[in-house]
């Protein structure tokens, strides 16, 4: 079982992949931070697609968050985190 930093190292490219594909909704270096930030928090026995998905959700709200702020909306990140998981989704 990798250690959390070891898993952060072992999907690198996957986050970088993925803040590319979303580069436009976003800054590339924040997007990969939380990419980081998604496979950090995913549980230790999480299988590949899980914690694909999981960089993607987090990615995604992060663009969200900063399309709230380009609009001038207001509502912080962790907002958008307490409603998801109030509707069910999956942070």
């Amino acid at each position: 079982m990798l250690s959390p930093e070891e898993k952060v190292g072992a999907f690198a490219t996957e986050i970088s992949a993925a803040a590319y594909k979303l580069r436009n909704a976003a800054e590339i270096d924040d997007l990969e931070q939380e990419g980081r930030i998604a496979v950090w928090l995913c549980p230790p026995d999480s299988d590949y697609q899980y914690v694909i998905t999981s960089i993607y959700n987090r990615m995604r709200d992060w663009c969200r968050f900063i399309k709230r702020h380009r609009h001038n909306q207001g509502g912080s990140y962790e907002e958008i985190v307490e409603r998801k998981e109030a509707n069910g989704e999956r942070v």
